[in-house]
């Protein structure tokens, strides 16, 4: 069974003339991603709701990320 579903966009003829075909597909194509993005986010922040921040195994974690990870998002700043 296919896993994908056909959506059909109807363009006016006097845009894709204006524009291009190219183009607006291309458009279309960067806007359908950012589409997935964004529902991706929102996946995301409502997985982020389920977090008990005050769990022992979430703090242990996030002190480990912090103690293997940190030094990539701390810098010195020289006056």
């Amino acid at each position: 069974m296919d896993s994908t579903v056909e959506f059909k966009i109807q363009v006016g003829f006097e845009l894709v003339q204006q524009y291009g075909k190219d183009k607006i597909e291309k458009i279309i194509q960067d806007y359908l991603n950012l589409a997935v993005l964004k529902l991706s986010k929102q996946d995301m922040l409502d997985e982020l709701a389920e977090i008990d921040i005050t769990d022992s195994q979430w703090n242990t974690a996030r002190e480990k990320a912090w103690t293997e990870y940190g030094s990539k998002y701390l810098f010195k700043v020289s006056a």
